[in-house]
């Protein structure tokens, strides 16, 4: 399981064109992966709907993140640098530093469980916009 974490970091959205609507198990998520926020809001996460991005959404997976260590550092920690791992794809997906953009990120971050039991040291950057969209931000330089 992933533990889901909100942060208010900004972010933009990243589109890629899927073949079809999908359920997926959250270790299976790729850069590109359309979904909606609600699929992983509050808790922790096992599942989510992949959407084509041509389909309405309001999230969107723009990098993965590899954590290192042998011991789960905390899911503070964990998030914290989650954050600042995601900063350096988003600028290179959005065009503009992260700082600098209107747009927002969250993170889905391994939880303890899934650290110590199944190995797990990925976190996944997601992009997150208000209204829902079709298509992508990659370039959208806002």
């Amino acid at each position: 399981m992933r533990k889901a974490v909100l942060s208010a970091v900004a972010v933009t959205a990243l589109v890629a064109p899927l073949a079809a609507c999908s359920s997926g198990n959250v270790f299976e998520l790729q850069e590109g992966d359309c979904l909606n926020r609600s699929d992983f809001e509050g808790g922790e996460v096992t599942d989510v709907e992949i959407l084509e991005c041509g389909e309405q959404h309001d999230a969107e997976v723009f990098a993965l993140v590899e954590h290192t260590g042998e011991e789960f550092p905390g899911d503070q920690a964990i998030q914290d640098e989650a954050g600042t791992m995601c900063e350096p794809p988003f600028e290179e997906f959005i065009g503009v530093p992260y700082a600098e953009s209107e747009l927002f990120f969250s993170v889905l971050t391994p939880s303890e469980e899934s650290w110590n039991q199944a190995d797990d040291r990925t976190s996944a950057c997601i992009v997150t916009v208000d209204e829902p969209m079709t298509g992508s931000l990659e370039g959208a330089n806002r």
